[in-house]
Parts: C-alpha cells; structure tokens; sequence
C-alpha cells in the first residue's frame, strides 16, 4: 500500500429539514387546529482514529464527503426524520487542522478517539411549534439550518518513542530490522527507504517501545536536496533521536564528521523543538573497522564533532553494541513515560488549628 501522510478534504454536515405547515382535516372537525411537524437534524461528520490504519491514502482519492440532509415536516404531527451520521476512520496520530486559517481542530492520539468536524443544521419548525391560546392557528414555519461545511487538511505524524536519523546508507533500515519486527526494504543504494517504517522493539515481558525509520537526510535538504525535509515531521512526537553515522563510509574521501554536521544543521534548519529533543550518537558498521583501529577512530570522531552526549558503538549487522542500546534507550523512554512526582511546597505552612477539648467522660458504662 502507497504511504500518504498529507491530504486535503472537503467536508459538509447536511442541512436541518424545513418546517411544515399544515391543519387536522377530518370529517365532522372543522377546526382541527396545526399539526404540522418540525424538520430533522442534517447528519454530523465525526473522524474516528483507528490503530489498524498507517496511511492517509484514502483520503487523497476520496476528498469530498458529505452528509445527508435532514428529512421535512409533515403533516399529521409527524417530525423528519435526522439524517445518519458519516464517520471518517483515520490512522492515530493525525493533525487535522482548517486549510484556509491553519486552525488545529483536533489531534487523533488516543485509539477509537470519536471526534465531530462538522455538526449537522439543525431542523426547521413547523407550525405546531408555534401554537398557543392566542395563536391557534398559526401560518409560521421556519427552513433548517445549514449545516457546516469547512476544508480539512490532514497531517499524519507516526506515534514512536525513538527516531532514527542520519544520512542515506547509514545503516537505520539494517538496524531497525535487527532490534524490531519490521522488515524494511534493504539494499546497497542510497534512498531505499521511501516512506517512514515503524517497528515494536521488545526488551521484556511488557516492556517496549516503538521506533521509526525515515528516509535518509542529505545536505540540502532544506532546499529540496533528495526528499528533503517532507518525513522530519514523524519525528516531532518521539521522546529520543538516534543519529546513526557509517563510522566506516566506502567512499575514502566521504568524512563522517562533516556529514555529521551537516545532518544537525539539516534538523535545526527544520524545526528548533526537532534540533533541541534528546539526541544520542550511535555510531554504526565497526564490522567493517579492524579491531586495533575501532577505539582511536571513535576517539577521534567524537572530538572532531566535540560531542558531550551519549556514544554507543554498534554493528546493526551483527548485532554487536545492538542488545546495550536496546537497554539504554528502554530506560531513557521509560523514564520519559513515568509521571513526574509532585514535590509538597515546604515553604508554605499551614496555619495550626486551634485545639479541641476532648468530650467530658461519659455516665453510660458502655464508653469507659
């Protein structure tokens, strides 16, 4: 299935049903009086977010979705019927937000979340509504409301705990493969991931987190260099970034410092909260560094780049460094989902009540 993480839509509730005029007509009742019914409610549009989906691509097809209007009064106090409701199911996780002000209406991050975009009009009055001891037959009804009617646009932004970010052929697909259920595409090409891969890391039993995978970035990105900057927006929910860096690069006039660099300066060009969220250094492919070069090279990475965070050497191929990552990163995201603990404010005192004497000794025997 094509990944299609932005759409526009256009939605519309359907109008309120108009009122109806009308009188009790029978045989031997000349007077009869109004009996004519209101209108029905025009359908609402709700959006539904739904785990089971990971695109919006029904959404770029289908752009136009409308609700039924409201049914008429009739006569014989009959009311219209309202119209059903049409619900839209969405991936967790989606922005919608009004194309023409840029208005947030609502993010979908909860499952099953039940949220109205657009309410229905409601329906008209019909002359019975208007009937009284002085006004007994009244010729007053009134049309239905109109129902709401807006331009949606919707942003996909994947619910994840980690993000890996580097450049192409870093080793994120090879990585994400290794630790997670995730089988992205793999291949010795720059640009083999397309589209943002999500995988569950297990650790232990009820212990998890979810990682993301996006297409790699390259210097430029910010101009439209390779896909630029359009998969940097999965980012923006996860708690910690891992930058991956080819610590062996095949090209010998490829430095993976200015690489380095060049990524950081990508992501603050971006988004200054995406350049400021935790970021750890991991520095892949040391299969490929002869064991007597691996800890002067890392050395002299880490001072070229005069780096002050977290360091971790692994080999997503052979899963060397990879099981001490898993255990950092668990417990850094763990701590992040832990609610913070409530410090008592020790300077405030609370004033001492005043002391109650204690109720007189008792007759009854009972209470000695």
């Amino acid at each position: 299935m094509k990944f299609v993480d932005e759409a526009y839509i256009d939605v519309a509730a359907g109008n309120g049903g108009s009122g109806c005029i009308s009188f009790r007509r029978e045989k031997f009742i000349p007077f009869g009086g109004p009996n004519g019914g209101d209108g029905g409610r025009g359908g609402h549009v709700f959006v539904v977010a739904d785990p089971n989906l990971n695109t919006l691509i029904d959404f770029r097809y289908a752009r136009r979705h409308e609700a039924r209007n409201g049914e008429q009064g009739r006569g014989s106090d009959q009311f219209g019927a309202a119209a059903e409701d049409i619900v839209l199911r969405m991936p967790v996780g989606t922005i919608i937000s009004d194309a023409d002000t840029g208005e947030v209406i609502t993010e979908l991050l909860v499952p099953d979340e039940k949220v109205m975009i657009a309410k229905g009009g409601d329906g008209g009055f019909g002359n019975l509504h208007y009937k009284s001891s002085t006004n007994r037959a009244p010729r007053q009804k009134t049309p239905g409301w109109p129902g709401e009617q807006r331009r949606l646009k919707l942003e996909l932004r994947v619910l994840a705990d980690v993000g890996l970010l580097g450049m192409p052929n870093a080793g994120k697909s090879t990585l994400i493969a290794a630790i997670s259920n995730a089988r992205p595409k793999i291949a010795d090409y720059p640009f083999t991931t397309l589209h943002p891969n999500l995988g569950v890391v297990r650790v232990g039993p009820e212990q998890s987190f979810v990682v993301a995978d996006i297409p790699g970035l390259i210097e430029g990105a910010a101009e439209g260099a390779g896909l630029g900057h359009q998969f940097l927006r999965h980012l923006q929910r996860t708690r910690v970034l891992l930058h991956l860096v080819d610590i062996a690069p095949f090209d010998e006039g490829v430095d993976p410092v200015a690489q380095a660099k060049a990524i950081v300066e990508e992501l603050r060009k971006y988004d200054q909260a995406l350049y400021e969220k935790p970021r750890w250094l991991v520095l892949n492919k040391l299969d490929m560094v002869p064991a007597e070069e691996r800890e002067k090279r890392v050395k002299d990475f880490v001072k070229r780049l005069k780096w002050k965070g977290p360091v971790h050497q692994i080999s997503a191929l052979t899963r060397e460094g990879c099981e001490d990552l898993i255990r950092a990163v668990y417990q850094h995201v763990a701590a992040e989902r832990r609610p913070p603990v409530e410090v008592p404010d020790v300077r405030f005192v609370a004033p001492a009540e005043e002391a109650v004497p204690p109720p007189p000794p008792s007759d009854d025997p009972r209470f000695r």
